[in-house]
């Protein structure tokens, strides 16, 4: 029933056990709401964005977790999570802040990558070469939006 689409339940279901052990319980709500906006309601414009509109990815094999054809219902919830691990491991020096978020945002591709051999997602033309870029933008920015509200002084 469900086939390869239940590949998006684990994939959320990894990343909230991640954040369950990981991130503790007093300051949790903290990278919820940030990990809600930057990575789910995020994933949900980027993904929006980047499909229907711009044709460059498409998501695969989604299941009855279908939402528009546009995502699966589990994705954003995956990006939510991973956003949260983002913003918990922020370092405050900027030496390592640079390196950090090209680290995550290569992650980020990797995952889609790994997806897309799964038959569950495809990165569209010669987007494939640019995709990096763009998770760079996106974390960057995330990450300038978390530093200032978050009142977090960089080193």
């Amino acid at each position: 029933m469900f086939g390869k689409s239940i590949f998006f339940f684990y994939k959320a279901l990894l990343f909230g056990i991640a954040t369950i052990t990981v991130i503790p319980r007093q300051v949790y709500k903290r990278f919820l709401i940030y990990g809600f906006i930057f990575g789910a309601i995020g994933d949900v414009i980027m993904a929006t964005i980047l499909g229907p509109i711009l044709q460059l990815i498409k998501y695969l094999n989604m299941g009855p977790f279908n939402i528009f054809g546009i995502v699966s219902f589990w994705t954003p919830i995956a990006w939510m999570f991973a956003f949260m691990l983002f913003f918990y491991f922020l370092p405050v020096r900027r030496v390592f802040l640079y390196p950090y978020i090209i680290g995550f945002s290569i992650f980020g591709y990797m995952v889609g990558l790994v997806l897309q051999q799964l038959d569950l997602y495809q990165y569209i033309g010669n987007y494939i070469y640019f995709a990096p870029i763009v998770n760079v933008i996106w974390f960057s920015i995330s990450a300038y939006v978390y530093i200032k509200n978050g009142n977090i002084f960089l080193k």
